[in-house]
């Protein structure tokens, strides 16, 4: 099991933001998703590479069809680089809910433009897709989601009110 497969997490139920648009376009899909507690969810796979942006904090317990579980603690505004990865199921293991923005990515990148490989315990990630960074200030170029990651609003090209804010600009 290769070790980025601790960034494989939910298929999980919806939720939405008042007035919040969903964010679907050729190069992403964004989606709102909580996992509510102690709720073993149905197995499942991921098939695009994702940024992970995590609302709440929370514990969730990951299990791989081969046996192996592993076990993630998360933090509000913690953000990770989950690759498209094997069959698993998932579990809160909190005692409330967890809610996640995750972007997927639908461009397979430029490999040129690659930067440092994605590490869960920096804030930044930066590869052939997408460059993910803390700040209010949009970058210079490109297309981008920013996500409030107080109240989950994510936007395409602007950066919504308030915050902290993650953006993640796509190559």
């Amino acid at each position: 099991m290769r070790p980025a497969a601790i960034f494989l997490l939910i298929a999980a139920p919806v939720f939405c933001q008042s007035g919040a648009a969903p964010i679907e376009n050729e190069f992403v899909r964004v989606v709102h998703a909580t996992d509510q507690p102690h709720h073993r969810g149905a197995p499942h796979q991921h098939k695009q590479n994702r940024v992970m942006i995590y609302l709440d904090s929370g514990d969730m317990d990951i299990a791989f069809q081969d046996g192996k579980v592993e076990h993630q603690h998360w933090r509000p505004g913690q953000v990770a680089w989950s690759p498209a990865g094997g069959i698993h199921t998932s579990e809160n293991v909190s005692d409330h809910p967890i809610r996640i923005v995750e972007i997927e990515l639908r461009n397979p990148g430029n490999p040129s433009a690659a930067g440092q490989p994605p590490d869960r315990t920096h804030a930044v990630i930066d590869n052939a897709q997408v460059r993910v960074y803390k700040g209010s200030n949009p970058p210079g170029s490109g297309h981008y989601v920013a996500v409030n990651t107080r109240t989950g609003e994510a936007a395409w090209d602007h950066v919504p009110e308030g915050g902290p804010i993650v953006i993640a600009q796509i190559k």
